[in-house]
């Protein structure tokens, strides 16, 4: 084994849970906190972190036969889930920037808007 692998690893693993930390892992926080009014946020907020925490604990009790089942393949699946979710984010979740509650709301109820966009570009 090469000695400079080891660290390499180390790093490249510290820096997996940095980018993650700032990037998608802070999006149950910001989504719940731009989709609800002061209201029903404590809520949603609740809900978000709980969905969170169970994916979690769901990767980390079944990653090890994941691992045992798949050998070098183990991140396979979590690529799928990971192209899903982004396909899902894209199509349903709506621009929040500069928008108000209402108007957010009104997204949700209208498809998103995606199709206001499209028309506005090709028509």
């Amino acid at each position: 084994m090469i000695d400079w692998m080891s660290y390499l690893s180390v790093v490249s693993t510290l820096a997996f849970v940095v980018f993650f930390a700032v990037g998608p892992g802070s999006i149950p926080w910001m989504i719940t906190a731009e989709l609800f009014s002061q209201g029903p946020r404590p809520s949603a907020m609740a809900i978000a972190v709980l969905v969170n925490w169970m994916a979690n604990f769901v990767v980390g009790i079944g990653f090890p036969s994941l691992k045992t089942a798949l050998e070098n393949y183990t991140f396979l699946p979590f690529s799928v889930f990971l192209a899903i979710f982004w396909i899902f984010t894209y199509k349903k979740v709506p621009e929040t920037k500069n928008k108000t509650f209402e108007e957010i709301l009104a997204l949700f109820r209208h498809g998103n808007g995606r199709h206001l966009r499209d028309s506005r570009l090709y028509g």
